[in-house]
Parts: structure tokens; sequence; C-alpha cells
């Protein structure tokens, strides 16, 4: 994960921390969205 994609998660992370409800799952979903588009790294 890049320096900048570290600092998207921690940043929508502490905004979550803030809300409740409908707010606060589209959140959730954002962050599942930065982890969804890394690859997957392969064990050599």
């Amino acid at each position: 994960m890049t320096v900048e994609k570290q600092r998207e998660v921690i940043r929508l992370w502490n905004e979550l921390r803030k809300l409740e409800g409908p707010a606060a799952e589209e959140l959730r979903i954002q962050i599942l969205a930065c982890f969804s588009k890394e690859k997957p790294k392969r064990a050599a």
C-alpha cells in the first residue's frame, strides 16, 4: 500500500469514528474500496 493510500484510509477512518448511521456505512464502503483496489501480493 502506498503512503498516499495509507493517508486516505486513516483520513476516512478518523471521519468514520465521528459518524453514525448511513454516513458511517458509506465511509466503511469507501475504506473497503481502498483495500479492494490493491493487488494481492503473492508469496514467492
